[in-house]
């Protein structure tokens, strides 16, 4: 209802003040600093309903409102390259889809990985090749061996022709054994020079034909936050294809401005609300934290201090770049308050109605401070004891229109 409220405010203040303004020939500050008296009927103020509440001191819970949004922690953002020029193949996730650690995420075709594999094929079928002759020849000279140690023992046959034979058959052994050791060292090496980019030698090893593609794998569980490649596109190395990261505690930064700098600490209690969380029903109502974070610097440019907290998000319901206000409790104090809903906004001009007798309001700007849930703090513009309104002041708005088209 607030929203709403505010909204046809700005919408008749856009199109009917400026005409009254440019009509006066009078700068905006200059009508601002004279405060406007309303009068109403007996009948007017009853339609109204206008209601009100005094100005008072009490004790404030202070509370620093910051625009803010949230973001995916840097630490927890895993971005994915390209690891080798290519051609996307297949995509097997998208946007908002949680993936696990290992998880298959695209399949990329590149000449460079299957020029690898023709270049392992090639050495492994000569090994191979080799291995069988020699696997071969240790069955000759075992059986040689073999018929040589009968003969010997028949005494047929000299001890230098049995040892002979025996020396030729640990030869050949040794032979075939160095073989199979470097055909494991080729494999390896393989393996893991195509492990860099993401490729396989398994494959190649069963089918014995070359198999040129990359499987990408998610290096954390997460949230992929964004997919910026399509199937069928040639990419080049080092392009980013995916972002994924781990949502379950998430930043809310804000940027403060140059007056509160000095009231924020790390560890103080945090508060968001999105929009949403003005419907009960939603999950929103209540986004806790602590504040993790404040920049020892501030932007000379928008004289902002940037701050961030950490949002627990178990259910993933929260998303990066969700807009929100981040409500930061730096203690109590005494001060001089009204209620929110008395206070009403056009760009950075604050104001509220305040009963100056019966059936009369004034418009004060107002100077306003820090505010929690209820109360807003009050600077300048109204006096302790003074009655404001809280309900109907849309229609007094309108009186002062009407009022300043005259």
């Amino acid at each position: 209802m607030q929203r709403i409220k505010s909204t046809i405010i700005f919408l008749l203040t856009i199109t009917i003040l400026p005409l009254f303004l440019c009509g006066c020939n009078k700068k905006e500050d200059d009508i601002n600093i004279k405060n406007k008296i309303i009068t109403l009927s007996l009948e007017q103020e009853k339609n109204a309903k206008i209601t009100t509440d005094f100005a008072k001191n009490m004790e404030l819970d202070m509370t620093i409102t910051i625009p803010a949004q949230f973001r995916a922690q840097n630490t927890l953002v895993d971005k994915i390259y390209a690891p080798l020029n290519g051609k996307i193949e297949k995509i097997f996730v998208e946007p908002g889809i949680v993936v696990k650690k290992g998880q298959e995420i695209a399949l990329i075709k590149t000449d460079e990985i299957g020029a690898i594999q023709l270049e392992f094929l090639e050495k492994i079928l000569d090994i191979e090749g080799s291995i069988k002759e020699m696997t071969a020849q240790c069955n000759l000279s075992k059986q040689e061996y073999e018929r040589e140690h009968t003969l010997y023992n028949e005494k047929i046959s000299s001890l230098a022709d049995y040892q002979k034979a025996r020396a030729q058959m640990e030869k050949d052994k040794a032979t075939l054994n160095s073989l199979q050791n470097k055909k494991s060292a080729l494999v390896n090496v393989y393996r893991q020079r195509l492990a860099v980019y993401g490729g396989s030698i398994d494959t190649v090893l069963k089918t014995r034909k070359a198999y040129p593609y990359v499987s990408l794998k998610a290096s954390k569980g997460g949230i992929v936050l964004e997919r910026n490649v399509n199937e069928n596109e040639f990419i080049e190395k080092d392009k980013e294809l995916f972002n994924i990261a781990d949502l379950s505690t998430i930043w809310l930064v804000g940027y403060a401005f140059e007056k509160d700098a000095s009231k924020l600490t790390t560890g103080e209690k945090v508060t968001g609300k999105l929009e949403e969380g003005e419907n009960k029903n939603t999950l929103f109502d209540k986004i806790e934290g602590t504040l993790s974070y404040v920049s020892p610097i501030l932007d000379n440019t928008t004289k902002t201090l940037e701050v961030r907290a950490d949002i627990e998000n178990k259910d993933f319901k929260i998303k990066p770049n969700m807009y929100a206000e981040m409500f930061v409790d730096i203690g109590q104090k005494e001060t001089l308050v009204i209620p929110n809903d008395s206070i009403e906004q056009y760009g950075d001009f604050s104001f509220a109605y305040v009963k100056i007798k019966p059936n009369t309001y004034e418009e004060r700007k107002l100077e306003i401070g820090h505010k929690n849930d209820k109360y807003t703090e009050i600077l300048s513009g109204i006096k302790e004891g003074e009655e404001v309104v809280v309900e109907g002041a849309f229609s007094l708005l309108g009186e002062s229109i009407k009022n300043s088209e005259k």
